[in-house]
């Protein structure tokens, strides 16, 4: 990413003092785990949601995507007791209460508050709702 940009979103946000965490990851054509960081930020007058680290990773534990989120917070002078809310996608490597990434996040800071991303939820529930309709499991099964 382009450092100019990503000082001054981290200015911005420095600037703002509370910030939250978005996380997700996804295999890029390589077949390379990618993880990303977006922190959403408030400003006097707009909400904002930058992404600001794209990185490969191996190791999918909770406790490894924390030492990634944390290495980066250090590493552009973040302090995690300014985080206000974290979101992830309902994977127990994620969000797991007591091995989850948001675990390790709520052990650093109790104020940083989880909540699973919607997106990813209302995903599950399409799936588990098409699961119990033989003709939708066809069909689908059909067109993929």
């Amino acid at each position: 990413m382009n450092t100019d940009l990503t000082n001054l979103i981290i200015t911005q946000i420095k600037k703002a003092k509370y910030y939250s965490i978005i996380m997700d990851s996804t295999p890029d054509l390589s077949k390379t785990d990618q993880m990303t960081i977006v922190l959403r930020y408030c400003t006097p007058t707009s909400v904002n949601e930058r992404l600001v680290k794209l990185c490969p990773f191996d190791n999918h534990k909770g406790q490894s995507l924390y030492f990634i989120l944390e290495k980066y917070l250090k590493s552009v002078g973040l302090n995690i007791e300014d985080c206000r809310g974290q979101s992830y996608d309902n994977a127990a490597n994620m969000s797991g209460k007591y091995e989850g990434l948001q675990s390790y996040v709520k052990d650093k800071n109790n104020l940083a508050v989880y909540i699973p991303c919607t997106a990813h939820s209302f995903n599950l529930v399409g799936v588990y709702s098409v699961d119990c309709c033989i003709e939708a499991v066809s069909f689908f099964g059909f067109v993929q």
